[in-house]
């Protein structure tokens, strides 16, 4: 009976629904113009160019996974800032400094 009632308490905490949490790529900086490509929602490869300060993409998953996002500033001078967000923290930021520079960050989040 205790074995039973083990593996009954096992299938039940395994077949438990994780939460959606929230995430996002953001990108800001001193130029106004970036060419960004990131890794979507959906595992895909996706660009947008140009867009300018404060883009950000959002959505929600649950679990983690791998995540990417990288931005060219687009001008001769200027900065770019990317940043990866979860549950609403950033948990990695990157800046580069200078006339059509590439920030990068990626990771399991």
């Amino acid at each position: 009976m205790k074995k039973l009632l083990f593996i009954l308490l096992l299938f039940i905490s395994c077949t438990k629904e994780e939460p959606e949490i929230y995430y996002a790529y953001r990108v800001s900086g001193s130029s106004g113009s970036y060419s960004v490509t990131i890794e979507n929602a959906y595992g895909d490869t996706q660009q947008w160019n140009p867009v300018g300060n404060d883009w950000s993409y959002e959505w929600t998953q649950a679990g983690t996974r791998w995540l990417y996002v990288s931005a060219q500033n687009n001008n001769e001078s200027g900065s770019v800032t990317v940043e990866i967000v979860r549950g609403g923290q950033v948990v990695k930021t990157n800046t580069s400094y200078g006339g059509f520079t590439i920030a990068t960050v990626s990771g399991t989040y």
